[in-house]
């Protein structure tokens, strides 16, 4: 699988990004002009936006919600303001969340380079907000984030894939959460199930017809809360909820296939 996974990686990182600049122009065209769909426009807004939506098209990725609205988009995704909370599981959430969010994606130095032309396309779109470890202060990424309409944050930290406890939630780090809370912006949390499954850096594995399973959590306003700390409280209990709900959503879903390929043998 590590010949696939690099085979992969290497057109996308590096074919891709070049024929999406080239052929971005007669999409955007259509889009104005006569849009196949409502999301069509969304999906190539920049050729950022539409290598993330071919890789996706590509490896047949489907989404499953809790709520029923089953689908990559996000629920009204277009009118969302604020910062998406995701959870982080490997190099696949670097497609599947800014994808799903319609957001920029705050991502390490390492991260941006190691996805090589795919990448540098993501800072020229400016869907990609570029952090440096021990550099960057959190003023500094308050203020780039400010930009934003809709942009994403991983508040685990890390990408928990191959943890010992990767299946279970774990305290956030508060230093992006302060930025939410200071800047006022509404906090919404995503758990999307299943994002390692279609690439596992560590394990040499990538995938194509992955099922995802997402589950949401209504906006949470700084405004509503006295201090930092209540806000802090608050999002970790409404991300181990939405955890939950994520986890459960994938075994009921996996039950009710089981039971229909039971009955199938009857």
């Amino acid at each position: 699988m590590w010949v696939l996974l690099l085979l992969d990686c290497l057109f996308w990182g590096v074919v891709a990004p070049p024929l999406a600049w080239l052929i971005f122009p007669l999409l955007r065209l259509i889009a104005v002009a006569c849009p196949p769909s409502p999301t069509f426009g969304i999906k190539v807004h920049t050729p950022w936006d539409m290598l993330l939506h071919g890789y996706l098209s590509m490896h047949s990725i489907r989404m499953i919600d809790a709520d029923g609205e089953d689908g990559l988009f996000v629920p009204n995704v277009a009118e969302i303001k604020g910062a998406y909370l995701m959870n982080h599981r490997s190099w696949g959430d670097f497609v599947v969340d800014p994808a799903q969010a319609a957001a920029t994606v705050v991502a390490r130095l390492a991260a941006v380079a190691v996805t090589l032309l795919a990448g540098a396309t993501g800072l020229l779109c400016r869907k990609v907000v570029m952090i440096r470890r021990g550099k960057t202060s959190r003023q500094q990424l308050m203020a780039m984030c400010a930009k934003h309409k809709r942009y994403l944050i991983y508040p685990e930290g890390t990408r928990r894939a191959n943890q010992a406890n990767a299946d279970e939630p774990v305290p956030l780090k508060p230093g992006g959460l302060k930025n939410i809370y200071e800047a006022g912006d509404a906090a919404h949390i995503v758990i999307t199930v299943g994002k390692e499954d279609i690439v596992n850096e560590k394990h040499g594995h990538m995938s194509c017809s992955t099922m995802l399973f997402r589950a949401r959590h209504p906006p949470i306003l700084p405004a509503d809360y006295p201090s930092f700390e209540a806000f802090l409280a608050e999002v970790q209990q409404a991300w181990e909820q939405t955890w939950r709900r994520a986890y459960q959503l994938r075994e009921e879903v996996k039950a009710g296939n089981a039971l229909r390929s039971d009955k199938s043998l009857l």
